[in-house]
């Protein structure tokens, strides 16, 4: 059984900031997404960020090439889109060792793969991707950052995350260190699975049940993606905000 995919993103400043630094991509007939939420403030996440985007969408335009000769399996998808976010991190360490005084340039990754039935994520830092099946929300990525580290210690308890004066910051990211340690993780698919990528300004603002129940009550992508926004835009919004709806349908 082959499946087939659709998808919806939105993508907002939030409430309070003035420039939004998240990016994302959605190349659904190649079967790739991403989100990346920009750091190291005023326009220097924007760029990081954006460059990322870019870059994987470059790869995927070779994996379009390539599939008219041979449909490209998984793992060499994968690998191009590893590839990709290697070469952004080259680019974004290099100039800022080589520019004086410049900003480190840096953003968090979450991208996500798919075969024919299955799919592969590949991430550094805390966007996060999340699976609705059968009625139930799983978070199946794991941060990146100082409070997940503190949480899998035992040193604090899930409810202390989500105001621990350290919320946000990462343990990882593209353009943070020369040699990028990217996390991978492979999920097989069925029909009527909904995935969820997104940073950190959706989850910082409303809960696991609220997303649940967003997704749940939409019918299609993009009316899931459109009220997740709203949900978040109806509230402090302090963040910038991308989410990226992806339903999994029968081919």
């Amino acid at each position: 059984m082959v499946l087939r995919f659709r998808s919806a993103a939105r993508s907002h400043a939030g409430n309070v900031r003035e420039l939004n630094e998240d990016a994302f991509c959605e190349h659904v007939e190649q079967g790739v997404w991403c989100v990346a939420d920009g750091m190291g403030g005023h326009e220097a996440g924007e760029v990081a960020a954006q460059l990322v985007v870019e870059m994987i969408g470059q790869a995927v335009q070779g994996i379009t090439a390539q599939a008219d000769v041979k449909p490209a399996a998984l793992k060499d998808k994968v690998s191009c889109v590893r590839s990709a976010i290697h070469d952004a991190n080259t680019r974004l360490t290099q100039e800022h060792t080589l520019v004086a005084g410049s900003a480190m340039m840096g953003c968090t990754v979450l991208a996500l793969i798919t075969g024919d039935q299955e799919c592969a994520c590949v991430w550094a830092g805390d966007s996060r991707l999340y699976l609705l099946r059968e009625h139930g929300l799983y978070q199946l990525s794991k941060d990146h950052s100082v409070v997940q580290e503190l949480l899998d210690k035992g040193l604090i308890g899930q409810e202390e995350t989500l105001s621990h004066p350290q919320r946000h910051v990462i343990t990882r990211a593209v353009g943070a260190n020369p040699r990028l340690e990217l996390d991978y993780l492979a999920l097989d698919l069925v029909p009527n699975d909904v995935l969820l990528l997104c940073s950190d300004g959706l989850y910082s603002e409303i809960g696991p049940d609220q997303i649940l129940s967003i997704l749940t009550a939409a019918d299609d992508c993009d009316t899931g993606a459109s009220r997740l926004l709203e949900a978040v835009l109806s509230g402090p919004a302090k963040d910038n905000v991308t989410v990226n709806v992806i339903a999994v349908e029968q081919g």
